[in-house]
């Protein structure tokens, strides 16, 4: 790696402070930048939101910091382009943790610019990674007991600390005011979501734009996918965040797409299907993959009457692959999922 930029820390007595943060993920999932305002914000209505992930115990519970009490953390894709933008919150236990890692951030990776200041406390890093957009910086930006950590991934040269902070204050505004947030109702529909069992647990939901399956998904053909399925009907989606219980470090994402027939659920599953369906009718492969965000990943495919099934198993860690330990729980949990959906119309 090249430094493109050096960094520097800020420190205030404002924000949060010592009253505490009680709320919960989906709280903080409410007040993250949707879709349209990344779109206003980059001014480009190729951004798109992709599948959030909520960092919450048991996920990762072998390598989760003990000071962290949860992170969530959003992804959105530049169609068109190798570029995109990736949000993190965490939630420290308090302010003195949240400190102590931005501390840590600094000795890791070297000073910083002390302007433009952002929250209490911000630093600002670049690197040249390979791909194409290899123009990636890190925007560190401490709020109390919150750290956001921006990752910005550009083609094009030409990236200015200013155009940082731009960034960096519009994920961070919200943060002042957190304490007085409570969810706003993004979440999903538990009826819409695979059945609770031993496999999975539940991190968190969210009803998504329709563009976040594209983007999921992986697919070279997103504009084409997504007016498809718009001219379905569908304009969004209940996810699922979930952890494997056999091996917490493995996240299953889950999406139901509600068809106008099931001929057209059939169809669907019949498109989509990364192999050909079992005997239990639930079609699934392994399908390597590079870079951000995963490293090879699970695919599992079914319809069930005029709804579509779509769950990925991958590392909750960028740049791993999913582990083989995705196959049969998440096929159990699939089945159970598509046999639970006949009760729906």
């Amino acid at each position: 790696m090249v430094a493109l930029l050096v960094i520097g820390a800020l420190a205030s007595s404002c924000g949060i402070g010592g009253a505490g943060f009680n709320g919960k993920p989906a709280d903080v999932f409410s007040i993250i930048p949707t879709q349209a305002d990344v779109r206003s914000l980059m001014g480009d209505n190729t951004w798109w939101e992709g599948a959030p992930t909520f960092g919450v115990q048991p996920l990762n519970a072998e390598t989760a910091p003990a000071t962290e009490r949860f992170s969530v953390s959003q992804l959105y894709r530049h169609i068109g382009t190798d570029e995109y933008l990736l949000a993190r919150y965490s939630v420290f236990d308090k302010t003195s943790s949240a400190s102590s890692y931005m501390s840590t951030v600094e000795q890791s990776l070297g000073t910083s610019p002390s302007t433009p200041k952002v929250g209490d406390q911000v630093l600002y890093y670049g690197q040249f990674s390979s791909g194409g957009a290899p123009y990636v910086t890190s925007t560190f930006v401490r709020v109390g007991q919150f750290v956001l950590t921006l990752t910005w991934s550009r083609k094009d040269r030409g990236v200015t600390v200013d155009m940082l902070a731009r960034n960096a204050r519009k994920f961070s505004a919200p943060l002042k005011d957190i304490g007085k947030v409570r969810a706003k109702p993004r979440t999903a529909d538990p009826d819409l979501l695979p059945p609770a069992g031993v496999s999975i647990t539940l991190l968190g939901s969210a009803q998504l734009p329709v563009e976040a399956f594209a983007v999921m998904t992986l697919t070279s053909l997103p504009e084409e996918i997504v007016a498809l399925l718009k001219q379905s009907g569908i304009s969004t989606l209940p996810y699922g965040d979930y952890a494997l219980n056999n091996d917490t470090s493995m996240e299953v994402q889950t999406v139901l797409l509600p068809f106008p027939s099931e001929a057209d659920a059939t169809s669907w599953a019949d498109t989509f299907s990364p192999a050909k369906p079992d005997a239990s009718g639930i079609a699934f492969d392994y399908l390597p993959a590079s870079g951000t965000p995963a490293a090879g990943v699970y695919h599992f495919v079914f319809s069930s009457g005029r709804y579509g099934g779509f769950m990925i198993c991958k590392a909750a860690v960028d740049g791993r692959a999913a582990t083989r330990e995705c196959e049969d729980p998440v096929h159990t949990v699939a089945l159970a999922w598509k046999l639970s959906l006949q009760g729906l119309r």
